[in-house]
């Protein structure tokens, strides 16, 4: 479920990789635990949104070579009775090929690309 601007948090709590560099934010979806499907599908739909292309091609690299969504959801999500509490709090931010994918407690989902003009510090 893709989410107007007005719903998005507050971008004052942008990260410093996020301020320090030209990133502009190209898709955004919110995960919800306890009615959605599996986080790893939320942030491959988020990351295909950003590549204007169907879910099923973001498939190399694949996502667990990038980040450990199970460590996301498990730092940030309680399982089994508790379904959909909230368990930590705090941002998990990782590179996903070209794009800057931030996953937040409160279950956004934000996809970031370097705008135009800036220089790849890697």
């Amino acid at each position: 479920m893709m989410a107007s601007d007005e719903d998005c948090p507050d971008s004052g709590d942008a990260s410093s990789l996020i301020r320090d560099t030209q990133w502009r934010q190209v898709a955004q979806r919110h995960y919800e635990h306890d009615r959605d499907t599996e986080l790893t599908t939320a942030i491959v739909f988020a990351i295909a949104t950003a590549k204007d292309v169907s879910p099923t091609e973001i498939r190399s690299p694949p996502l667990y070579e990038a980040v450990d969504v199970a460590a996301i959801e498990a730092a940030f999500f309680r399982l089994g009775r508790d379904a959909g509490a909230r368990q930590g709090t705090g941002t998990v931010e990782f590179r996903y090929t070209d794009y800057l994918v931030k996953v937040t407690s409160d279950g956004w989902i934000q996809v970031y690309e370097r705008g135009l003009g800036t220089i790849d510090d890697e």
